[in-house]
């Protein structure tokens, strides 16, 4: 246990020298004063254990784009069928040539 603690201290170490070397994003310090195991107490239900930055998801697709994408992949669909029971169609019938003139 004693190993892990340290290891966490020295990554955290880490993070934070980093962190402060850049502007961009919430510092380490301010993650860990959210409380220890709960830096992400305001959503848990999307933030993954290991990260810093609490993000809502954004990969949502509209009611609408769903529609239309199911309609047209609908449609190829069927048009694919069709094209693929003729070829079946041809290919059987000349098989049963080929059978019926051996």
């Amino acid at each position: 246990m004693e190993g892990i603690q340290k290891a966490w201290s020295k990554i955290s170490k880490d993070i934070e020298a980093a962190s402060s070397s850049s502007s961009s994003g919430p510092s380490l310090s301010s993650i860990k004063t959210a409380g220890a195991g709960a830096p992400y107490s305001s959503s848990p239900s999307y933030a993954p254990a290991g990260a810093l930055i609490n993000r809502p998801p954004r990969n949502v697709v509209s009611f609408w784009t769903c529609s239309k994408l199911c309609a047209a992949f609908f449609v190829a669909g069927v048009l694919v069928g069709y094209t693929l029971k003729r070829r079946v169609k041809r290919w059987a019938s000349k098989l049963l040539r080929r059978m019926k003139d051996d």
